[in-house]
């Protein structure tokens, strides 16, 4: 059990590390999309890279969120419950969303389909798991109703 808060523990600190990070993009992107287009030795997409990073950041600042109320859920061992299936929800929904501005990204760039593989698959992961918890809830309800 030890090993379980442990490693519990250090999810919500990394999830926390990049919140921080998030924060910090928030103000860093022009820059980055800069540095991009100064390295990518293509012609130059500052204008509609700044605009889509700063699209895929509001789903990102809910996915982050909704992981802390997750894992803070986790944490105070409220495991199976609707609140828990909606959080999948959301961040597999967001997921998409992001799929979706990685995919007009493929307009310009044509390796912005590995983030909309990436972003698609883990979106599809998450859905699968939400079932499984919206099943485990289920099941736990009858369970609590029999006793």
């Amino acid at each position: 059990m030890q090993h379980y808060k442990k490693s519990l523990m250090i999810t919500l600190v990394i999830n926390r590390v990049c919140m921080a990070v998030w924060i910090a993009c928030v103000f860093l992107v022009p820059q980055i999309a800069r540095w991009y287009d100064m390295y990518s030795n293509k012609n130059p997409i500052f204008t509609q890279l700044v605009i889509l990073m700063y699209l895929a950041m509001i789903p990102a600042a809910v996915i982050l969120v909704k992981l802390n109320t997750l894992l803070s859920n986790i944490r105070t061992e409220k495991v199976f419950e609707h609140d828990n299936v909606k959080c999948l929800r959301v961040i597999s929904y967001c997921c998409f969303v992001i799929a979706v501005i990685a995919l007009i990204m493929i307009y310009w760039r044509l390796l912005a389909f590995v983030v909309v593989v990436a972003f698609g698959f883990v979106g599809l992961l998450l859905r699968v798991l939400k079932n499984v918890f919206e099943q485990a809830v289920v099941l736990r309800e009858e369970n609590d109703l029999t006793v």
